[in-house]
């Protein structure tokens, strides 16, 4: 369950370290700037007991950029930042005036804050993912593999590239005599020992 709380109606109460999980939505790509520019404010405006932890969920994938296994960060959740914060006027105001934010998750003067269940499952979905990009990480450019299915079942082959968003290779193998590159699924082949 969301909770809600209106800035307008932000009760003295609330002025004590209650910390929560909020949403803050971004403009697309800035949300590693957009969150240096919080941490600068925050501690140019001595309100670091406002905030605990200013998060922008990615994993790492292993992706072949021009014939080269790099390692590039996927975000979890593109155009999003996840703060730790006690809700008052003035930290919303800090956040909402960083430029490239666009809003809070919730109405524009009701943000709302995540249940625990909520975040936990952003956190699980995360380690999901991670481990996922982890696993696909099974084949590399120049590794010789057998196809396992399909008419090509039992051909040897070199890994050429590897699309890991489609968990497709583009493998050549012998045909005739001569290399022919194909496409196929991750688990259409497999590693030779």
């Amino acid at each position: 369950m969301v909770t809600e709380q209106s800035i307008d109606n932000i009760s003295p109460s609330s002025e004590k370290n209650v910390k929560q999980w909020y949403v803050v939505h971004t403009a697309s790509g800035a949300e590693k700037r957009i969150k240096e520019d919080m941490l600068r404010k925050i501690a140019k405006q001595k309100m670091t007991d406002f905030f605990e932890d200013i998060l922008i969920p990615v994993f790492g994938v292993s992706e072949v950029k021009r014939g080269k296994n790099v390692k590039v960060e996927k975000k979890l959740m593109p155009s999003y930042i996840l703060i730790k914060m006690n809700m008052t006027d003035k930290s919303w105001h800090l956040v909402k005036n960083i430029s490239g934010v666009t809003g809070f998750l919730g109405s524009k003067t009701t943000p709302k804050a995540l249940t625990e269940s909520e975040i936990q499952n952003i956190f699980n979905n995360l380690e999901a993912e991670a481990k996922e990009a982890k696993n696909s990480k099974l084949y590399e450019v120049g590794e010789i593999v057998t196809v396992t299915d399909g008419p090509f079942e039992t051909f040897m082959g070199t890994v050429e590239e590897i699309d890991q968003e489609k968990n497709r290779l583009k493998v050549s193998v012998a045909i005739f005599g001569k290399a022919t590159p194909i496409e196929l699924n991750f688990n259409q082949v497999k590693k030779n020992d």
